[in-house]
């Protein structure tokens, strides 16, 4: 930047260069690009050309990154909204409730299958710091040489009417059309050079949104599926009062990235990167019977401390009390009952959950109880279609 503010003063110098001086602009931008981006790739994509971070590939797909650019949180930053950390949006709780189940459950449908390995995460804070600054600086420095773009075209580009460099006010020359001293292809390349340096900025911050994501997927989805992705029995003989590892290894986890990301980045943007996160581990827990062998009274009493862990630990980041993971403890605690219980209490009360999450839970509280007949497994299933079918209404 200081390297640009002495070329606008030798332009301001000598006008008849001008095209010359904001010719070395930009190929000194041009290799400062070269050098950013390699940055980037040296953290996002450390092995080799076809080998890319999980984040990192989503920030650069199409409909990803149009998705997610065109949800209010990204449009507020793109505002400069000054709003602290755990202050609640223009949008009323239900449009930011709805918008975060949208995201998480198209993040849900693309990685909710599959277990990642550690390699596809950015497991070092460090490095996600890095990104921060990256950022950061990519952003002040794009914006920076948007308004310079900006003035050199007021000042050398030519217009009618205007006054040139050289004209006195009230100069002869003064009133005529002013030359054109900088050609519009070098202002137009000067302006594209600025747009390269701010989406860089701007696929940092969602490769940084999307990341921590991807932990909540590293960490929760081997709790369900344990070693290799099989299915887990969740049928034990002794309560546990400690939560799964992996659950206290994420709670960590996030817990170094927040302390990472709070040091460098405004209260807004690590607003936007940690809201959210309630509703996407809220889908994430509340798929997991599909891949419990069995769950008993013990198993329930697990799960229920595995998702206040989780609140707890969300709520001391975003600073706001994660209603989506009370719905996914009331999904567990659902368990206690039969499944004709679950059946009532769906006529009674409506349905709370979605037709899945309830076929999901009937299937394994038949697996949970092995002398129960499949028929009976079917007739449950068929009475739960009728049922919603009646009321009309799944959520």
């Amino acid at each position: 930047w200081e390297c640009l503010e002495e070329l606008s003063v030798l332009m301001s110098s000598i006008p008849s260069s001008a095209h010359h001086f904001v010719s070395m602009m930009c190929n000194c931008l041009l290799n400062y690009r070269e050098t950013c981006q390699a940055a980037y790739r040296g953290i996002t994509q450390p092995d080799s050309e076809d080998k890319r971070v999980i984040s990192a590939t989503w920030a650069k797909d199409e409909d990803i990154s149009r998705f997610l650019r065109d949800l209010p949180n990204w449009r507020a930053l793109a505002t400069g909204s000054t709003r602290s950390r755990g202050s609640m949006d223009n949008d009323s709780p239900d449009e930011v409730g709805e918008r975060n189940r949208k995201e998480a459950e198209i993040l849900l449908g693309s990685l909710g299958e599959q277990i990642i390995p550690p390699h596809e995460i950015l497991s070092d804070p460090s490095h996600l710091r890095t990104l921060a600054l990256l950022h950061q600086t990519m952003e002040w420095f794009g914006s920076s040489i948007v308004k310079l773009s900006a003035s050199l075209s007021a000042m050398y580009g030519g217009s009618a009417g205007g006054v040139s460099p050289a004209a006195a006010p009230g100069s002869e020359s003064a009133g005529l059309t002013r030359p054109s001293l900088i050609p519009q292809t070098a202002i137009q390349t000067l302006s594209s050079l600025a747009q390269d340096f701010l989406e860089l900025a701007h696929t940092c911050l969602l490769v940084l949104h999307l990341e921590v994501r991807v932990h909540c997927f590293y960490y929760l989805l081997s709790v369900s599926r344990g070693v290799g992705g099989a299915s887990t029995n969740f049928a034990p003989t002794l309560d546990s009062q400690d939560p799964d590892p992996e659950v206290l290894a994420l709670n960590k986890d996030l817990a170094s990235i927040d302390d990472a990301l709070s040091a460098t980045l405004p209260a807004r943007k690590c607003k936007y990167i940690f809201e959210g996160l309630g509703p996407l581990i809220s889908n994430i827990v509340t798929s997991w019977p599909t891949h419990i062998r069995r769950l008993n009274e013990n198993g329930i009493k697990k799960m229920c401390r595995n998702i206040l862990s989780l609140q707890q630990q969300l709520t001391n980041i975003t600073m706001t009390r994660e209603l989506a993971l009370d719905r996914a403890r009331q999904y567990y605690e659902m368990f206690y009952m039969t499944p004709q219980e679950v059946l009532n209490q769906i006529v009674n009360r409506g349905p709370q959950f979605s037709e899945l999450e309830y076929m999901n839970a009937l299937q394994l509280l038949h697996r949970s109880n092995p002398g129960v007949s499949k028929q009976s497994l079917q007739q449950n299933l068929q009475r739960l279609s009728e049922i919603l079918g009646d009321v009309g209404v799944t959520v």
